[in-house]
């Protein structure tokens, strides 16, 4: 799904009156991953205060970009049929209204024996039925010209914490006590919509998957629960091509080398987003390699590409360093299970926003930070003075330092 494909379903979403959703389901787990409660009814029955609650975690869902927070996601051939998981369980969900609690009950069981999550959390679903407005072919919306209905089923994934402690004035008894503490839905770390809304009409083939960490995959619940091959995170992928580079090149790098590599992905992805009028970019292994030969680098270096390639975004070499990170750096978030090596499929490319630097291009060295603005690297320049090897940047009138304007012949 597109960013306008995206933001057109998330639109519903503003109003009660244009959302539209025929039915609310849910069950809130508890940190010893027992159901607490479980609840299914229709969404307009809801109090209008919270059901302007719940749009709002269903926008959050959707909110992010496209190829960091949220993947297009293609299901595997035995999740088509299988109706344990994957698609087949999915559109058994849509087709039932969420209307069947046996099968409800099944997917709950499934969330819950595969998502990954330390505490309490509350797995929402709703059914939508999207009467899909034509478009003309300059992009206005016609009212009365439907053109299809659009039946799917959005899950968002959200934490349960407590309230802090302390002490709030009880207008029941006009006294200040100490507030009761409960357990509070923050907004979804994880969701997805079935089945993806592409080129504004329904595709079974696909979902939209939802992520607020771009650094940590759900992959029992990707492999497990939908069935579904993906690409890797975006934090993996930045970090992975990074190294990748610089196991190409090897010791004998270039500034010059390393400044045409990254110029010459700027102008990939420039030329693949007029392309495809801006949408979302990926960047395979071979627009890789064509990159690399158009910056310069020798063939001799370029012999193993290929298999480099492939084992620097090997899906079990990815998801170990993950596991060790994640222990390290957040522990209240990291797995609670045992290493769990993941056989779900991982896609070959790269989404280009998460390897080519948007903005900024940074030279960085311990005592020093430099950003130049990614279209006007051709200010920055390589020159042995006195012996030494130098950077050496064009000074402009518009020069400042530490927000003080600097003359331009000083």
């Amino acid at each position: 799904m597109n960013r306008k494909e995206i933001n057109e379903i998330k639109a519903l979403y503003d109003t009660i009156q244009d959302c539209s959703i025929l039915r609310l389901a849910g069950c809130y787990v508890n940190g010893e991953r027992n159901k607490v409660k479980t609840f299914n009814e229709s969404f307009y029955n809801l109090p209008e205060e919270e059901m302007y609650k719940y749009l709002e975690i269903f926008r959050k869902t959707l909110s992010g970009t496209p190829g960091k927070n949220l993947l297009d996601m293609s299901f595997t051939d035995q999740s088509m049929s299988d109706e344990t998981y994957g698609r087949a369980m999915l559109d058994k969900l849509r087709r039932s209204e969420l209307k069947d609690d046996e099968v409800l009950q099944s997917f709950y069981d499934k969330v819950i024996g595969n998502y990954d999550c330390v505490g309490n959390y509350l797995i929402l679903l709703i059914y939508q039925s999207y009467d899909v407005p034509g478009m003309t072919t300059d992009g206005i919306e016609v009212d009365d010209a439907s053109e299809e209905v659009y039946n799917y089923i959005l899950c968002s994934i959200c934490p349960m914490k407590l309230t802090k402690p302390g002490l709030g004035f009880d207008e029941a008894v006009g006294e200040i006590h100490t507030l009761r503490q409960i357990f509070a839905v923050e907004l979804p770390k994880t969701g997805f919509i079935f089945p993806a809304f592409n080129d504004r009409s329904s595709d079974d083939s696909m979902l939209l998957y939802s992520t607020r960490k771009t650094d940590h995959i759900q992959d029992m619940f990707l492999e497990k629960l939908l069935g579904v091959s993906t690409t890797l995170p975006a934090k993996q992928q930045k970090e992975g091509f990074t190294e990748f580079v610089s196991d190409i090149l090897g010791n004998d790098s270039s500034f010059e080398t390393v400044l045409a590599v990254q110029e010459n992905l700027s102008e990939a992805v420039r030329n693949k987003k007029s392309e495809f009028s801006g949408e979302t970019v990926f960047l395979d292994k071979d627009a890789v390699r064509n990159v690399f030969e158009n910056s310069g680098v020798p063939e001799e270096k370029l012999k193993d590409f290929s298999q480099k390639f492939d084992d620097q975004f090997d899906m079990k070499k990815v998801y170990k360093k993950n596991i060790e990170s994640v222990s390290d750096s957040d522990e209240a978030d990291a797995p609670i299970r045992e290493q769990h090596v993941p056989s779900i499929k991982v896609e070959e490319k790269l989404f280009a926003d998460n390897v080519v630097p948007v903005r900024n291009f940074e030279v960085k060295t311990k005592d020093m930070v430099l950003r130049i603005n990614s279209k006007h690297t051709d200010i920055i320049d390589t020159r042995v003075i006195d012996g030494k090897k130098c950077l050496v940047i064009e000074l402009t009138d518009d020069l400042t330092v530490n927000g003080i304007p600097v003359g331009g012949d000083s």
